[in-house]
């Protein structure tokens, strides 16, 4: 050894430290025995408070061997370093025990002890039970020391390393006290260290005396021990202390022996960014590290686990775990994989578990955790639950879950298993941001157990699971379950005997909102939700969507109670606040019953329910939307509020349907009595309706088995047995609702029986809704023959010879009793068949009818020519031009068209079927006009009584109204022409009355109307007149009267005329038609009356009974018109006579029409003897009332008093009859003279308004609406 003497000091002090005091004394060693034996004296003669020994040992080996003792002693009162080269020194203790360092530090004074770039060899005992035996060791009574360690290697030892003794009263500093700076540990046995100490004056929980930080240090091969005493490879430590390993690596550590890497109590452990791999021990877990002290942390950040046994065992701890891995753990062992620590606190965030094949869990149940961006990924267990919490509360936050494999025992395994543990309160499980997917469980991945559970999922996803039971199960006494933003989507499970994808039971508070369930299949019952053996029940179910889940029964939601519970008893105070709004129910499937849900929870009616779109799901058997097997009163919400359609059972629609509930008899007899012969069939057919009061459509014949047996009981006979009948065809059975007795027939002699109905092949309650029904067995009826069977009556038909057809014959009996006789039965045509073998028709004879009309309508169409000759011969009379000659003529004409129709009212082939059509038509259509007509003008241009009166009293006295005459005007212009006299007064000389097409001379129509106006010796249109006739309106109102009625005349011709261009057509078309299929089929449109014979029937007889409709809608539109002309003046009196035209018509004509069309349809001759009676004679009173007042005035030389024709108040009305026409001798008013030319201004108004056409010097012109204004604008 050299000792460098002051000089160098000096130096050293000069390029170094400038001014600084020399503290500092440096040793070189040299590998000899001298040097390596002389350093523990040295220490012990040159420490001196305040300074340093530096001990530098510059070649690369040391022989420790040779030290001449075994245990160096020092008690360190100041710094000491021992420093090998930059490389490493090596310290060879050649597997011998001798050189072992004892570190004493008993004087309170700070102190270090660095060693650095050493390397530790080969250190080794012979006695492997030797005890005490260390390489380093170190005493002291405080913790106001550094041991570092920096750039050492510890390798191929077989002994104790380091030996740690601490007696501290109090801390005095927070500093580390052991620090291993890139140091590495390898191929070593026996312990790294070993931590001993009593701390006894500390009393607050965090302060530590020993603490220990362990940077960027690599560990490795650390090979088991085989001594009892060795408790750890790394570190132990039964007193509080801290431990530190930063950025380093643990790996390839195999130890056979049952001890962790580290085995501590009351230790504040941290382990950053450190990567342990390929490490194992027979102890089970790495690290032991166990406390009672709540406060006193283990935080694992930035490491990774790969490739280890178990890791983490101990108990009262907390546990702060982030940004970590834990990879590639296997474990044949029932022990918790990464933590078992009882009544610990895990708080674990932005971690990994990843590819772990276990026999248990990933932690201990007992302990609280909390996990917040946490992933578990390519796990398998064959525990009963991969997270297991018991008794404790849990909450996940953004935990994603991917690739689990829970494989243990069938529904006993879970990927989460909470249970509450009985205790009284609520235990709590909160889930937020779960995303689970590509799962597979033997039972429910999540399971919740025990008494009181609070559990919420929200903001979840749970995607593409498979189960052996509920994907999420249930299981406690009472259950606060939330779920919100859940898809939980393509999840099965795959157990018959399990219901639902998640299930629930008990005293059950439910809330599920804003979530999506999608096409996941329950291989039992509950597509999605089940809700069983419920003892209470608060439910919130809204905005949520069920889209094709598929199950056995309730492709989305199954819900019952218990099934022993008394329906009827059960309190309604315990069922509350159930709420089922804005959910969508679609597209999904149940294999049997219920395509949407099924419930039999017997407080479901107490559901509020609204909003809900149940629509296009499918059921198997029955409920393609909802079912319920009973009691659907209680057992189903209101369906009023919601949308419940298109849902289909085979593609049938069936919404909702219950169990077969009762069954109706759908024949109806009176007196509920069956009145047959013995022996006749009987057809009765029975109906099977569910709960809803739907027939039960069983498509899938699911309920085909329900047989109905009818047999018959006697209520006066006292056995029973000794009924004697026969009954056949009395079993049936049900057929999408139908249960048919089609061939019923009983044999019995005259007797009055019950019928009594039994079901059988079903063993739930059908109830029969149906009457006591008796069957009264009547004796044979008239042509039947009498026989017996047993002393039994039955009857038979007589049976002729075969060429006796069925159809068209009847068979009578010879014999009345005992013989059916096929030779001497008689075959007798039936009606309309004639002939031997009656296949020849039978044809309806009306030749009598035409006979009949041939003689009377003649005659009464000869007294119409006869009126119209008349009415020619007086055509000049006033009461015909005023009335109109062509109206007149037109109505007759019509009258004579609808009386020549009768002439083919026995029409037997088209043609004449056409004529008759269009000869009847043309003549009603054409009275009908004229009716309208005359009601129209009538009703605008006449006055009521009343109004009459009043007007007589106004301030415009007849003697008031001045009458202009124009005639001495008008005398200039020329006179020679001819003019129609039934030509309308008009008063211009200023414009043309005619239409620009006419093209005459601007002076035309004043000629016109100078020789129209000498001719008439009429005045002109005095509108002074007229506004004191109509009243104040004026003018203006005149204007408004005349352009309707005008517009309404130019309507009714133009629809008169095209109505009968479409009848003309369309009957020359029927026409054409008919021939060509009578030519093809000579039996085309034949048809057979009620009473047997055969006739033609004409297509066009529908076109008839819709023109007749029409005819009958268009009189009652005008009858209340019609009826009101009865109290109006200034008219005239045929006008009158309307009303009881219209009212005539309405009976004879159309309404008759119709009624004999639809009554006697099938009944020719009746049909055309009621259409002719009734039409002859209404229509010939409607001609009798539109003519006499023509006859009877002309005849009585009155045609030309307007007095007789035209009802105006020349006289004072009449008290008793309220008329000026009653008959009695009434006063004449005063101003007669004047009342003369009135009534002729009245009527010249009235020819007025109503010519839309002048016959000018032989031709026709139209004439517009633009100059009958210009007219009374003059």
């Amino acid at each position: 050894m050299i000792l460098k003497y002051k000089y160098l000091y000096y130096i050293y002090y000069l390029l170094v430290f400038r001014f600084k005091v020399i503290f500092t004394k440096e040793f070189i060693v040299s590998n000899n025995s001298n040097d390596i034996n002389n350093i523990w004296t040295i220490i012990k003669n040159n420490q001196v408070e305040n300074k340093e020994l530096i001990f530098r040992f510059n070649e690369d080996y040391y022989d420790m061997s040779l030290n001449k003792e075994y245990t160096n002693e020092l008690n360190v009162i100041s710094n000491v370093s021992f420093i090998g080269n930059i490389n490493g020194t090596i310290f060879d203790y050649n597997r011998l025990r001798k050189g072992t360092i004892y570190f004493i530090l008993n004087e309170f004074k700070r102190v270090a002890i660095k060693i650095e770039n050493i390397i530790f060899q080969n250190f080794y005992i012979g006695d492997y039970y030797a005890a005490g035996v260390f390489l380093i060791a170190s005493y002291s009574n405080h913790n106001n020391f550094n041991i570092i360690f920096n750039n050492c290697t510890f390798r191929n030892n077989d002994q104790l390393l380091l030996s740690l003794t601490m007696f501290c009263d109090y801390r005095t500093t927070e500093n580390p006290t052991y620090i291993f700076n890139n140091c590495n540990f390898y191929n070593n046995t026996r312990k790294l260290m070993e931590i001993k100490g009593i701390y006894n004056d500390i009393i607050n929980e965090d302060e530590y005396c020993l603490i220990m930080k362990m940077v960027n240090c690599y560990f490795s091969n650390m090979n088991y021990d085989k001594y009892e005493e060795t408790d750890a490879l790394l570190y132990t430590s039964s007193n509080r202390s801290k431990l530190t390993i930063k950025d380093s690596i643990i790996e390839n550590i195999n130890s056979k022996d049952s001890v962790p890497i580290i085995n501590t109590k009351y230790l504040i452990f941290r382990l950053v960014n450190t990567t342990i791999s390929n490490c194992y021990t027979n102890y089970n877990y790495l690290f032991n590290l166990d406390t009672s002290h709540f406060e006193h942390s283990i935080t694992i950040k930035g490491s990774t686990f790969k490739n280890t046994s178990a890791i983490f065992s101990g108990s009262n701890s907390k546990y702060d775990i982030s940004d970590s891995l834990f990879h590639n753990v296997t474990l044949k062992k029932s022990i918790p994989a990464i933590f078992n620590s009882k009544a610990s606190y895990f708080y674990i965030n932005d971690t990994e578990f990843k590819n772990l094949n276990l026999i248990s869990g990933i932690w201990e149940g007992e302990s609280t955790y909390y996990l917040y961006n946490v992933n578990f990924i390519d796990i398998k267990t064959n525990s009963k639950a991969l997270l297991h919490i018991v008794g404790k509360d849990v909450y996940f936050t953004n935990v994603t879950a991917e690739n689990i494999s829970c494989v243990g025992d069938g529904s006993n395994t879970s990927m989460i298993l909470f249970d509450s543990n009985n205790i009284d309160d609520f235990k709590k499980i909160h889930i937020f941001g779960l995303n689970v997917i590509n799962s597979f469980s033997n039972g429910p991945l999540i399971k919740t157990i025990g008494n009181y559970v609070e559990m919420i999922i929200d903001d979840s996803n749970i995607n593409k699971i498979k189960t052996y039971g509920p994907i999420i199960e249930t299981k406690t006494n009472k259950l606060n379950f939330h779920m919100s933003n859940l898809n939980f989507n393509n999840n099965i499970n795959d157990n018959k005997l399990e219901c639902g994808t998640i299930h629930f039971i008990n005293d059950l508070s439910v809330l599920i909102t804003n979530s999506t369930f999608n096409n996941n299949i329950s291989k039992g019952d509950g597509g999605v939700l089940c809700l069983e053996n419920i003892s209470k029940l608060n439910l919130s179910l809204t905005n949520t969507y069920f889209i094709k889940n598929k199950a056995v029964n309730g492709g989305a939601i199954y819900i019952s109670d218990s099934i022993s519970k008394d329906i009827d008893n059960i309190n309604d105070n315990i069922y509350n606040n159930i709420k089922i709004e804005n959910n969508t129910f679609k597209e999904n499937t149940a294999n049997d019953f219920g395509g949407a849900i099924y419930s039999e929870y017997s407080k479901f009616y107490l559901a509020d329910s609204k909003n809900n779109l149940i629509t296009f799901n499918k059921a198997g058997i029955m409920g393609g939307g909802i079912y319920s097997p009973k009691y659907v009163d209680k057992t189903i919400f209101d369906l009023s509020n919601n949308i419940i359609e298109n849902n289909t059972i085979n593609s049938f629609i069936d919404n909702y349907t219950s169990k077969p509930s009762y069954i109706l008899l759908n024949t109806i007899f009176e007196d509920d009595t069956i009145n047959i012969i013995t022996g006749e069939y009987i057809s009765l057919v029975f109906t099977l309706y569910d709960e809803f009061d739907n027939i039960v459509n069983d498509i899938t014949k699911f309920y085909s088995s329900i047989t109905l047996k009818l047999t018959l009981t006697n209520e006066y006979e006292y056995d029973q047995n000794n009924l004697n009948y026969i009954i056949n065809g009395n079993i049936c059975s049900f057929i999408n609702g139908k249960c048919e007795l089609n061939n019923l027939r009983i044999y019995s002699n005259p007797e009055l029986y019950i019928m009594d109905i039994n079901i059988e092949n079903y063993t739930d309650e059908i109830k029969l809704k149906i009457n006591k029904i008796k069957i009264n067995i009547l004796p044979c009826i008239s042509n039947q023959i009498k026989m017996y069977k047993n002393d039994i009556l039955y009857c038979e038909n007589p049976i002729c010879k075969s060429n006796c057809p069925n159809n068209t014959a009847t068979c009578i009996a010879y014999y009345s009793e005992l013989y059916n006789d096929i030779e001497k039965n008689i075959c007798e045509c039936m009606p309309g068949w004639k002939n031997e073998n009656c296949n020849e028709k039978v044809y309806i004879d009306l030749r009598d009818i035409d006979k009949n009309f041939l003689i009377i309508n003649p005659i009464t169409i000869s007294l119409f020519i006869i009126y119209i000759i008349f009415i020619l011969l007086n055509k000049n009379k006033k009461i015909i031009d005023y009335y109109g000659l062509n109206k007149i003529l037109l109505f007759s004409f019509g009258i004579i068209s609808l009386y020549f129709s009768f002439f083919f009212i026995s029409y037997s082939n088209p043609l004449t079927c056409m004529l008759k059509f269009l000869f009847k038509n043309f003549g009603m259509s054409t009275i009908l006009m004229i009716q309208v007509m005359n009601t129209l003008l009538g009703y605008f241009l006449g006055i009521s009584f009343q109004s009459s009166e009043i007007k007589s009293n106004t301030a415009y006295p007849v003697e008031s109204i001045k009458v202009i005459n124009k005639k001495d005007h008008l005398n200039k212009f020329d006179k020679n022409m001819t003019i129609d006299n039934r030509s309308s007064l008009y008063n211009s000389n200023e414009n043309s009355l005619f239409t620009k097409e006419s093209k005459i001379d601007g002076n035309n129509f004043e000629e016109l109307y100078t020789h129209y106006i000498n001719k008439k010796k009429e005045s002109s249109i005095n509108m002074e007149y007229l506004n004191t006739v109509y009243g104040k309106q004026g003018k203006h109102d005149l204007i408004k009267k005349i352009k309707f009625i005008y517009y309404s005349i130019l309507e009714i011709v133009f629809i008169y005329i095209i109505l009968n261009i479409v009848i003309l057509l369309f009957s020359i078309i029927d026409v054409i038609f008919e021939n060509k299929n009578i030519k093809n089929n000579k039996d085309y449109n034949i048809i057979q009356n009620k009473n047997g014979e055969w006739v033609y029937k004409c297509n066009i007889e529908t076109l008839d009974f819709s023109l007749n409709m029409i005819y009958l809608l268009i009189y009652i539109s005008i009858i209340q018109k019609s009826v009101k002309l009865l109290k109006y003046e200034y008219i005239f009196k045929s006008t009158k006579y309307i009303s009881y035209t219209v009212l005539i018509s309405i009976i004879f004509g159309p309404l008759i029409n119709v009624i004999n069309y639809i009554i006697f349809k099938k009944q020719k001759r009746e049909n055309i003897w009621l259409e002719v009676i009734f039409n002859s004679w209404g229509y010939l009173m409607i001609f009798i009332l539109f003519s006499m007042d023509n006859i009877y005035y002309i005849i009585k030389k009155k045609g030309d008093d307007y007095y007789s024709f035209f009802v105006y108040p020349n006289k004072k009305l009449c008290i008793l009859h309220h008329s000026y026409t009653c008959g009695c001798v009434l006063e004449k008013k005063s101003n007669e003279d004047t009342s003369d030319e009135n009534i002729e201004e009245f009527i010249s108004f009235y020819l007025f308004c109503s010519d839309i056409l002048i016959n000018y010097n032989g031709r026709i012109k139209f004439i517009t609406m633009k100059n009958k204004l210009k007219f009374l604008s003059c």
